[in-house]
């Protein structure tokens, strides 16, 4: 099953206009609730990473949170969403909050292998995009 993306708005990627929009998403999650939702995010599996660190899109704040991707065996996002769940409060998706109210508020930890899995599933299905961009792009010429 694929893993399911939450937190990678479309004004992190400039050339493109997909995904849930960052500055609609903002202020949508109550006070109350952002702290235990943050925890959850923050306490995901690193299972991708980069060597620069991530700013903050509506400041330029730098260095809010190194460039790694984190799972929880379902579902993935940037290790900036529990910054911005936090100080803005953006939307996650109602199956992404079930998920974490289910599981009561603690991220599961993965085993080498199931991480493995994940990584190979994912360079799989980015595989896969590219090639489906590329083909799009040929016929759109």
């Amino acid at each position: 099953m694929p893993l399911k993306a939450a937190g990678y708005f479309r004004e992190f990627k400039p050339e493109s206009d997909e995904g849930p929009s960052l500055v609609e998403a903002r202020g949508k999650i109550p006070e109350a609730e952002r702290s235990r939702i943050g925890r959850y995010l923050a306490s995901g599996v690193v299972f991708s990473a980069s060597s620069w660190p991530l700013s903050d899109w509506f400041t330029g704040e730098k260095n809010i949170a190194p460039h790694h991707a984190l799972t929880d065996g379902v579902w993935h996002w940037r290790a900036d969403l529990p910054y911005y769940v936090l100080r803005y409060g953006v939307a996650l998706p109602d199956a992404f909050l079930q998920r974490m109210r289910d599981l009561d508020w603690k991220c599961p930890v993965l085993s080498r292998q199931e991480l493995h899995a994940l990584s190979e599933q994912l360079s799989f299905e980015g595989k896969v995009q590219q090639k489906l961009r590329k083909k799009q792009e040929k016929e759109a010429k």
